[in-house]
């Protein structure tokens, strides 16, 4: 399997100064957030593809991707996450998994996920019912909307997209589409993706529910502490 994990970013909502670390390299209890994004990767799958876009700070963030395939934004602070898709588009040439790189799982949950076998997969938390947030509606165990603004809505979407040989195809074909046509808007998100591939090329995504597990998505200072907490937690598989 392939894996794409997000880390150019510069944490903007983390209310730090332009010299801070980036959140992919945050310290959990000895373990950088990024490291163990990639110990549980490896922990899953032995024998896992893992490509990562770097931006920001990225001698940094790169010193701690040893054995991965490295995609550089050099536009990480006047674009968006789109962006770092789309410079990593090759990636799209099989099946994988993308994963965002402020994302903290509890270990047991990793293992779930990552040897989760729907073949194309949008992770959620039903618990997390927030009309501000990016949500995920399902049914029927199958997802059938991505984005904002929506409702009814099942629960928030939790950063984990899974794609299978033609849906990964599927995304970088439109991701492609929307950037050779020009006047792209920095930081919009990949909602016109995920509404094609469900519309259009009716990719069939289960539904990964969160709800009850431990995890942290970290977008801001307060965030920090949570995700301690988690990965000190012991016990885990």
């Amino acid at each position: 399997m392939r894996y794409l994990i997000l880390a150019a970013g510069m944490g903007k909502r983390m209310a730090a100064g332009p010299a801070a670390a980036p959140k992919c390299l945050i310290d959990l209890g000895g373990e950088p957030l990024l490291g163990r994004l990639l110990r549980q990767i490896r922990a899953a799958d032995p024998d896992a593809d893992i490509h990562a876009v770097v931006g920001y700070r990225a001698d940094d963030v790169v010193a701690h991707l040893a054995g991965c395939r490295i995609v550089v934004n050099p536009f990480f602070d006047i674009t968006g996450i789109n962006a770092s898709l789309w410079f990593a588009r090759d990636a799209f040439e099989r099946p994988l998994m993308v994963l965002h790189g402020d994302l903290v799982l509890a270990d047991d949950l990793a293992h779930d996920l990552l040897r989760a076998p729907a073949e194309s997969l949008v992770a959620f938390d039903s618990s997390i019912l927030d009309p501000t947030e990016i949500n995920v509606a399902v049914a029927g165990g199958r997802v059938t909307r991505f984005g904002v603004n929506f409702a009814p809505y099942s629960g928030a979407y939790a950063g984990v997209l899974k794609l299978d040989a033609r849906a990964a195809t599927g995304f970088a074909e439109v991701l492609d589409r929307r950037f050779r046509r020009g006047f792209n808007e920095a930081r919009t998100y990949y909602f016109f993706v995920m509404r094609a591939l469900i519309d259009d090329y009716r990719v069939a995504f289960a539904g990964f529910d969160f709800a009850g597990r431990r995890w942290k998505e970290i977008d801001y200072s307060s965030d920090v502490a949570t995700a301690r907490e988690l990965a000190e937690v012991r016990g885990d598989r």
